[in-house]
């Protein structure tokens, strides 16, 4: 039907252009040879080209045909006729204008009955009424086709959303027009702009209102359903700000395109997330160092298929290594971050590789095999409360499988290895946190020994990451809530997954041995605050329409955590979000020996002796609430 509908529609067009031609040949003869004389009268053309003049339209149309599908004039949607297609056209009259002057030639002395030639005058006047005609039909299909479709939206028989854009600039220009081409049956009352030069001035037709300020006044005033922010470079207080406006005045809010957006043309109208209210400034990163670091060589990344993991494998690519090896436990998570590189970049230049960082012996054959000179250690358990549960898989896994891994980089000459640690290994509070502050300091302790540099990368939270607390609120939000929050004074620092593994990256480019690098988190995000964000970016308001309930502190929580130890002396680097702590001094003789028996507790029924442990290897270990029995 749609194709029918097109062809239907190509003819009609063919045909009016063949009008065209007629109307605009017959002008142009009569222009030519008409005068006045003898008061009204006017003399015609002489008789010969009357006689020849089907002669001419059917040439001139084959012509016209030909040049017309050649220039792509009857590719165009009617309704969205614009300058190019006008272009278009006209590059394709004119070069039917020098068609016709020369080839008319031919045609008078070899087919015509009479051999009177047309005067390029007549074929110039033509061209230019032709082009005229043409473009004209073509602009009156797009009037009538906009008209009824804008009648039928804004007519007393339809329900109109009303809403604001936020942004009078190139973005908001392009969301205007790009409505006026939807489905959707919205109506725009006006702009909202801080630009003093806009207010009060009109934008398509649409007149700018006011700044920021006077966002409340105007959705009052215009009764406007929606507003929708077309500013892609909008900072986290601008959207907060917008965000608290339409919360207050029960408005919904949505943003055209992404933070990121350079390409308007593919940006799409969507709903405002989390990461956008968490946006700071840009990331200055020494891109050439990071180049350098990577490009060409051979990179390992362990729990490849995680959060943290892929979107490692994903710049790692894009940095131009030379071989990956994607390591991981899970083989669905495998497959899945296999089939993504595969499309994007071949299967060339990285393989998945199936194993635990628990099996020595499976580590050690694929480093020997695959021969990585880079090995990003991201493979850890990192849900707290399940490793309360299962307290000693945390040590098992995030402590023994780290050295494991380490010992095996050390025994085939890697260059490199950096893990991937967290901010929860300071001052722990859970084993999860104790662990990962033994990861650290054990590849300190073997960044002394051996020819291998050893370092580790801290951060907090990222969202999007499995096990984040944002997919959980948002599956509440869309149950209907509560949204449960463990304590009203509860903080945390959060980024972005790409914004965490380019600073992971700067900072294994810099890397020297024995550092801890701390990422610059910003500031710490209060969890109640994150709740009710999402809460009005969902277009209810907290504690009104979805509920937010209190559940305490889970086992091995803090209310905040930090980024640094004490005695941890700070230096500063080239790049300014991240620091780098220096080791602290440590018996690493008596650590080899508090290591040994750590393992030997692994073996024991209950994990009292296990905790003790790591309290000696710890000794800022806080652990609240220790597990009485093991319930692995």
């Amino acid at each position: 039907m749609i194709k029918f509908k097109r062809l239907l529609s190509t003819a009609l067009l063919m045909l009016w252009d063949w009008f065209c031609v007629f109307i605009s040949l017959s002008i142009a003869i009569r222009l030519r040879y008409a005068s006045v004389a003898n008061g009204n009268n006017w003399l015609y053309a002489p008789p010969a080209i009357y006689e020849n003049f089907p002669y001419y339209i059917l040439f001139f149309s084959i012509i016209m045909y030909s040049l017309n599908w050649i220039f792509g004039c009857y590719n165009s949607v009617l309704k969205r006729v614009s300058f190019n297609d006008a272009f278009r056209q006209l590059c394709s009259s004119w070069v039917g204008f020098v068609l016709f002057f020369y080839s008319e030639k031919l045609l008078a002395l070899t087919v015509l009955p009479n051999d009177k030639q047309l005067e390029p005058s007549i074929m110039l006047i033509m061209t230019a009424f032709m082009f005229l005609f043409m473009m004209v039909g073509r602009s009156f299909v797009k009037i009538v086709l906009t008209a009824k479709a804008r009648f039928f939206r804004f007519s007393s028989f339809t329900i109109q959303k009303r809403i604001i854009v936020f942004g009078a600039g190139e973005a908001g220009e392009f969301l205007i027009s790009k409505l006026d081409r939807s489905q959707e049956l919205v109506k725009p009352v006006v702009f909202i702009d801080d630009d003093q030069n806009l207010v009060g001035k009109r934008v398509r037709g649409i007149r700018v209102y006011g700044d920021r300020t006077k966002l409340k006044e105007a959705i009052k005033r215009y009764n406007a359903h929606e507003v929708i922010v077309a500013v892609p470079t909008a900072s986290r207080e601008m959207l907060k700000y917008v965000v608290n406006v339409c919360s207050e005045c029960r408005c919904r809010i949505r943003r055209f395109g992404t933070i990121d957006d350079v390409d308007l043309e593919n940006a799409s109208v969507s709903n405002i997330n989390f990461e956008d209210l968490l946006r700071r400034s840009s990331v200055n990163l020494k891109m050439e160092s990071i180049v350098k670091f990577i490009s060409g060589r051979t990179v390992m990344i362990t729990g490849g298929a995680g959060s943290i993991g892929s979107e490692l494998c994903r710049q790692v690519m894009s940095f131009g290594c030379s071989k990956l090896i994607i390591f991981d436990i899970n083989e669905n998570g495998l497959f899945f971050i296999d089939n993504e590189l595969k499309d994007i970049y071949g299967s060339e230049r990285h393989v998945t590789v199936l194993g635990s960082i628990r099996d020595e012996e499976r580590v050690d054959e694929v480093i020997k095999k695959y021969k990585p000179q880079l090995i990003f250690h991201a493979a850890a358990h990192k849900h707290v409360p399940m490793m309360e549960i299962n307290p000693k898989e945390s040590i098992k896994n995030n402590v023994f499988g780290t050295i494991n891994v380490a010992n095996c980089a050390i025994n085939n000459g890697v260059e490199k290895f950096i893990l991937i640690s967290t901010d929860k290994a300071v001052n722990p509070a859970n084993i999860m946190g104790a662990s990962k502050r033994i990861a650290e300091l054990s590849i300190q302790m073997q960044d002394k020994s051996s020819n291998t540099d050893f370092a580790a990368v801290r951060f907090g939270n990222v969202l999007g990451s499995n096990g984040s607390v944002v997919p959980f609120f948002q599956k509440q939000i869309n149950e209907g809530g509560p949204v449960t929050v463990t304590h009203p004074d509860m903080r945390r620092y959060f980024m972005t997954i790409p914004e965490a593994v380019q600073l992971v990256l700067d900072a294994g480019a810099m890397a020297n041995g024995g550092e801890i690098f701390v990422l610059d988190m910003g500031e710490p995000v209060k969890i109640y605050d994150l709740a009710c964000d999402m809460i009005r970016l969902s277009g209810y308001e907290p504690n009104v329409d979805i509920e937010i309930t209190f559940t305490g502190l889970r086992p091995g929580e803090k209310l905040f955590e930090e980024i640094s130890l004490a005695d941890e002396d700070v230096d500063k680097t080239r790049n300014d979000k991240i620091v780098s702590m220096k080791p602290v001094a440590y018996d690493y003789d008596v650590f080899r020996n508090n290591i040994d028996k750590l393992k030997l507790t692994l073996n024991e029924t209950s994990p009292e002796s296990m905790f003790r442990q790591v309290k000696e290897i710890v000794p800022t270990f806080n652990h609240n609430e220790m597990s009485s029995d093991d319930n692995e």
